[in-house]
């Protein structure tokens, strides 16, 4: 087996890359200039802590808990089933991670999916309905700018917008 300090700028040099490769991907999907400043940012963190040895101590607390597993835990039935829960659940929180966001008219939409209320912009039985309101989004317009009233559909709606008229948005 390979010395610590090996196994630590191994595993330094991985995670750069792993950070790099991401940092890349979501720059190159249109994230913008956040993307990169916080992946480079995360690289120079992870180097920052191996020069400062703070990853040398990571490695041998990791290679601690190794040696104490395999000393107090016989890897039987139990521990099996417990690390593939975990295993499992450190998968789903990984995908939830990934998935894409709801912007807000997808949020609205699915909330008045949920409510049973027909979303805006799906006509009754009529031209373009469909049997699942989900599928059809809300038609947005912006707010009129003349002193047209705005048409509120519900009470968060007039909360948000209260509090943006508040802070001077509109």
């Amino acid at each position: 087996m390979p010395s610590m300090p090996v196994l630590v700028l191994v595993a330094t040099i991985i995670c750069c890359l792993l950070v790099l490769l991401w940092t890349f991907l979501r720059w190159s999907m249109g994230q913008g200039a956040r993307v990169l400043l916080r992946g480079i940012g995360a690289i120079l963190v992870l180097v920052g802590l191996h020069l400062a040895g703070i990853m040398q101590l990571a490695g041998h607390g990791v290679r601690s808990l190794v040696e104490w597993f395999q000393r107090s835990t016989p890897l039987g039935t139990s521990s099996l089933v417990g690390l593939g829960i975990a295993g499992t659940g450190l998968l789903f929180w990984l995908v939830g991670t990934l998935m894409t966001l709801r912007d807000r008219d997808q949020a609205r939409t699915a909330r008045q999916a949920r409510k049973g209320v027909q979303p805006a912009g799906v006509g009754a039985k009529g031209a373009g309905a469909t049997a699942d309101p989900v599928a059809q989004p809300a038609a947005v317009r912006p707010a009129p700018r003349t002193g047209q009233p705005v048409q509120q559909t519900s009470d968060e709606d007039a909360e948000i917008e209260a509090i943006l008229k508040s802070r001077g948005i509109e």
